[in-house]
């Protein structure tokens, strides 16, 4: 495996890490019919400050379940975009001067076949040479070094084009590297904000584990008729979903900065 397809590996488990939707382990809130059957008996049972303010608090807890909703779909779908992005990006960064590399490539090829015959027979004029002088044939040695003198010049002239077409494609290669190397250093940029995303969405786990034992204690409350237990449950739960809303925001934010890192590798490409 090289170094380039190790990176693309690297950069694709990188985006996929990062963000990854969190309606997989919501927040054991559910009010079914029978729990809301039982709250609104509490809600009746209950004084009327009471009741009011029962009924202020589940509106809350509603508002704010939805708006945790609604962040996960944003996030789900901002994810998703820096997965396509992060995809496409990475077949752009291979392709970097990819014709023109092709192009020199095949000249280089081209020009040394093009002279390939006349290296072998220069080649061959020299071993002819030397197998004169161990026969100390002094005509053929010198017929054939007089060859060999008139093709000094149209060999020196092929090397020197064939190096020529050498160096031009090393040095587009060596250019395209380049390229390559900065857009891949401004990716790298991405691996600490994937640590961040981890950081939060374990923050979610954990304030989620302490929402079910309220929850579980919100039910117990209103099946019993207990209004001042359902209200201070319900301002805990409130003030738990609150909590978790505001590391799924984190988590939306830096889905924003990843989108916007790979905006600037983008705008790097030529």
């Amino acid at each position: 495996m090289n170094k380039r397809t190790i990176f693309i590996a690297l950069l694709t488990a990188s985006i996929l890490a990062s963000g990854i939707p969190t309606t997989a382990a919501a927040a054991p809130i559910n009010f079914t019919t029978s729990i809301k059957s039982s709250l609104d008996k509490t809600i009746a049972a209950a004084e009327s400050s009471q009741a009011d303010k029962i009924n202020s608090l589940y509106d809350e807890l509603l508002m704010l379940q939805k708006q945790s909703q609604d962040l996960d779909v944003e996030i789900k779908a901002l994810h998703t975009r820096n997965q396509e992005t992060s995809a496409s990006l990475s077949k752009e960064i291979q392709q970097i001067d990819a014709d023109n590399l092709d192009k020199l490539e095949s000249e280089v090829t081209q020009t040394r076949e093009q002279y390939k015959a006349l290296f072998s027979h220069y080649s061959s004029l020299n071993k002819q040479i030397e197998a004169a002088r161990m026969l100390k044939n002094k005509d053929l040695n010198s017929m054939l070094r007089f060859q060999v003198n008139i093709l000094k010049i149209p060999v020196q002239l092929a090397r020197i084009n064939i190096s020529t077409k050498e160096n031009e494609w090393r040095a587009a290669k060596d250019l395209a590297a380049k390229k390559k190397k900065e857009i891949r250093g401004s990716l790298e940029d991405i691996a600490p904000v994937n640590l961040e995303i981890k950081s939060k969405r374990s923050s979610i786990k954990t304030i989620e584990t302490d929402v079910t034992p309220v929850w579980n204690t919100f039910k117990q409350a209103a099946k019993k008729s207990e209004p001042l237990s359902v209200l201070d449950t319900l301002a805990s739960l409130i003030s738990l979903t609150h909590q978790i809303n505001e590391e799924k925001q984190a988590i939306l934010n830096l889905e924003n900065k990843i989108g916007d890192i790979l905006s600037i590798a983008k705008a790097q490409m030529p």
